[in-house]
C-alpha cells in the first residue's frame, strides 16, 4: 500500500460550512494551506471485520453536510450528478458532482475505476453501528489504492476503501422502493447557542412535542450515545432512538431501528455571525404513506423552534451581548 502526501483539493464549501467533519487522517486543503486534524471514523462493512489503515484521499466522515449534499430518493438515483469515466476538474468538486480532485501533475497514473455511477451501496458506519445505505458517485484508483467517495442516503458525504462498500443489486434496489425524507429548513433571528437550547432544553419539550402530537414530547440526556425517548403524558414510551453524533450548537443526529427499518433525523445549525441569524436545517426520514403529513409536522415544529428562539432572544436581553454566544 502507497501512501504519499497528495496534492487534493477537497470540497471547499464542506470546510467552509461544517467544521464538524471527521475524517482519519489530516487532510490537506491546498488553497487554504491549513491542516484539519479530525478522528478516524470508518469501519469495513462486516462488523467482524479488521480495519483498514486509513487513507489520504479523504476518510470523511460528514453526515451532518445536508446542505451540499440532501438526501437521496432511490427513485431518483439516475437525477444525482456526478462525473462518469475521467477524472473530476477542481470546479466540479466544489460543485457537489464529485468529492476528491486528484492533480494529474503529482498523480498521472490515477484513473476512474470503470464502473457505472451513481450507484446505491451499502457502508458500515462506526457512528451508527448500522451497515448505512450509500449512493457512490466517485471511483478512483490512486496508486494502489482504491478509493470511493459517496454521499449517505440521508444526507450528507463520506469516503472509503473500495472494499468498505457492498453494492447494492439491482434488484435489492427495487425492493427498497422510494425513500422521501423530510427536507426543510427556516432561518432564525438567534444565535445557535439559544436556538439549541430550545431544542434540548426540557423546559421546552412539551411546548415542541405539541407540533407532532397534543400529548407528546422528547426525553433526552442529548449526549453522544444517549436514547432520546419519544413519550405520551404521563410517562408511556412510543419509541426510542440514539444520538449517534453531536457537536453542541451545531448538529444533531438520531438513529432509530424499527425491527431492521433505519430511520434518521438529523438537526444542522448553521450561524451567520455578521447578519446574526442561524439557519435550522433539518432532515428526516425516510417516510412511506404519512410523507405529505410529515412534511406539515416537521414545518410546524421548525417555526415553533423559530418563535420560541425568537422570543428568548428578546426576554433573556442576548442582543448587543457581542459574540460570548457564537462559542
Amino acid at each position: 500500500m502507497v501512501h504519499k502526501t497528495p496534492s487534493l483539493v477537497f470540497l471547499l464549501l464542506i470546510f467552509m460550512l461544517v467544521a464538524a467533519c471527521n475524517s482519519k487522517e489530516p487532510v490537506i486543503h491546498s488553497e487554504a494551506k491549513t491542516a484539519v486534524e479530525t478522528k478516524q471514523a470508518s469501519k469495513q462493512t462486516t462488523e467482524k471485520a479488521a480495519a483498514e489503515p486509513p487513507h489520504f484521499y479523504g476518510g470523511w466522515y460528514c453526515p451532518d453536510n445536508i446542505l451540499v449534499f440532501p438526501a437521496v430518493d432511490i427513485k431518483k438515483l439516475s437525477e444525482v450528478p456526478v462525473v462518469r469515466d475521467r477524472l473530476p476538474t477542481q470546479e466540479e468538486t466544489r460543485e457537489g458532482k464529485s468529492l476528491i480532485y486528484i492533480d494529474p501533475a503529482r498523480h498521472p497514473t490515477a484513473k476512474p475505476l470503470a464502473m457505472p455511477l451513481p450507484r446505491l451501496a451499502r457502508y458500515y458506519s462506526e457512528f451508527t453501528k448500522k451497515n448505512e445505505l450509500v449512493v457512490v458517485i466517485q471511483a478512483v484508483k490512486i496508486d494502489q489504492d482504491s478509493i470511493v467517495g459517496f454521499r449517505f442516503l440521508n444526507g450528507g458525504n463520506g469516503s472509503s476503501w473500495l472494499k468498505e462498500v457492498t453494492f447494492v443489486s439491482e434488484e435489492e434496489q427495487q425492493k427498497l422502493g422510494s425513500t422521501p425524507f423530510v427536507d426543510d429548513g427556516v432561518v432564525i433571528s438567534a444565535y445557535p447557542k439559544v436556538i439549541w437550547e430550545v431544542i434540548t432544553d426540557s423546559t421546552y419539550a412539551k411546548t415542541l412535542g405539541a407540533m407532532f402530537d397534543k400529548h407528546a414530547y422528547i426525553k433526552s440526556e442529548w449526549k453522544k450515545g444517549a436514547e432520546v425517548h419519544f413519550k405520551y403524558e404521563p410517562d408511556k414510551t412510543v419509541s426510542t432512538g440514539i444520538i449517534t453524533a453531536i457537536w453542541k450548537n451545531l448538529y444533531i443526529q438520531i438513529d432509530y431501528d424499527f425491527d431492521g427499518y433505519h430511520y434518521v433525523e438529523k438537526i444542522l445549525l448553521l450561524g451567520n455571525k455578521k447578519e446574526k441569524y442561524t439557519k435550522l436545517q433539518l432532515t428526516a426520514g425516510p417516510y412511506g404513506a404519512d410523507y405529505v403529513a410529515q412534511q406539515l409536522v416537521w414545518h410546524n415544529w421548525l417555526n415553533k423552534v423559530k418563535e420560541l428562539s425568537e422570543q428568548k432572544m428578546k426576554l433573556e436581553n442576548y442582543f448587543g451581548i457581542g459574540d460570548v454566544l457564537w462559542e
